[in-house]
């Protein structure tokens, strides 16, 4: 419990406040933006899915990367992803092509000599002044920074590829999503892990995999067995606890705007609760062979204490996520309590 009270102090003191500074910054490019409607959707996301960077930037505590490094990029990657999905989720184009041009950036994004595109050639509003372009290339310096991504860049890239797949396919023509979601995870080797497809894809949309990677792009020469192990426990196991446990909180919300939810594809809210406490004991069990384990578990019981301390859960879902919590333990428990005080108003 030492290391999680020091982690999470580290968070409140400097995380938080480097983010809301940065996304100040941000916030000021996308008032920019001479498209009215691109202009909207930047700044909607920027100010509704702020806590994705808040969350994510946890991997730059200082006790972990004292210069500030790893934080130079998840902002603007966490931002770029966040714009991304808010153009595609309420923009006014399904069209595949389309959503796997603009995402491309995404991958540009994680390849710092990649020179940039026109992410918008076929999407029906044009001109962001810049703004895709502009957080790419601070993804780009950032990385360029880290004396190993070099050596990672193989490892990270296919985090990249997953989340694409899963943006396309779930934001293209609502009668193509879910046989195509389901041959992605059959693909994938759904099966063989004990999941079910929308568990799978649940666990392409976690950005936490490439942030855990880059920790070990601070050494010149990355342990890659190490990049191994972490890529084993990220993918599925803790990427798909950490969607899920998004979509969890944002069950009505989605079924509101007819929006795909990997949650809503269960039985019922009781095979719900009794599937996310499975994934948090499978990540348990396999952060105990990470050299730096106790630090993954701490993230992954901050996600648990984070997204069910969300007042949208207050709804019909409360009574499940106090049991998903109660199966998790007193450090997920915690965790949610500092979350409850801590979250914005």
């Amino acid at each position: 419990m030492g290391h999680a009270l020091g982690w999470s102090q580290e968070y409140f003191r400097y995380v938080r406040p480097t983010v809301a500074e940065a996304l100040t910054f941000w916030r000021a490019v996308a008032r920019h933006i001479p498209h009215p409607e691109l202009r909207a959707q930047a700044l909607s996301s920027l100010a509704t899915k702020h806590f994705h960077c808040e969350g994510g930037a946890i991997y730059g505590i200082p006790s972990r990367d004292p210069d500030g490094r790893l934080i130079r990029f998840i902002i603007p990657y966490q931002t770029l992803c966040d714009y991304l999905d808010t153009v595609t989720d309420r923009g006014p184009s399904r069209d595949p092509a389309n959503l796997r041009l603009l995402h491309q950036s995404l991958l540009a994004a994680v390849r710092p000599d990649e020179p940039l595109r026109d992410y918008y050639a076929l999407h029906p509003f044009q001109d962001d002044g810049g703004y895709i372009a502009e957080l790419v290339r601070a993804c780009q310096t950032a990385l360029g920074s880290l004396p190993g991504f070099s050596a990672l860049q193989p490892w990270v890239e296919p985090f990249a590829r997953r989340y694409i797949d899963l943006q396309v396919f779930k934001h293209g023509p609502p009668d193509t999503r879910v046989p195509l979601l389901t041959d992605w995870a059959a693909r994938h080797g759904a099966r063989q892990y004990g999941l079910s497809w929308g568990e799978m894809a649940a666990a392409a949309g976690s950005t936490l995999g490439i942030f855990a990677l880059l920790h070990h792009a601070l050494e010149s020469s990355p342990d890659l067995s190490q990049a191994n192990a972490l890529v084993s426990l990220y993918f599925p196991w803790l990427a798909a606890l950490h969607i899920l446990l998004d979509y969890f909180v944002d069950q009505e919300e989605d079924r509101e705007a007819g929006d795909l939810n990997f949650v809503s594809d269960y039985r019922s809210l009781d095979e719900a609760a009794a599937r996310l406490s499975w994934l948090s004991r499978q990540v348990q069990i396999r952060t105990k062979a990470l050299p730096d384990g106790t630090f993954h578990a701490f993230i992954a019981q901050g996600l648990l204490g984070f997204y069910l301390a969300d007042p949208k859960v207050g709804r019909p879902p409360g009574a499940h996520a106090r049991r998903i919590l109660a199966h998790a333990g007193p450090l997920a428990i915690g965790l949610y309590l500092a979350a409850l005080v801590g979250r914005h108003p």
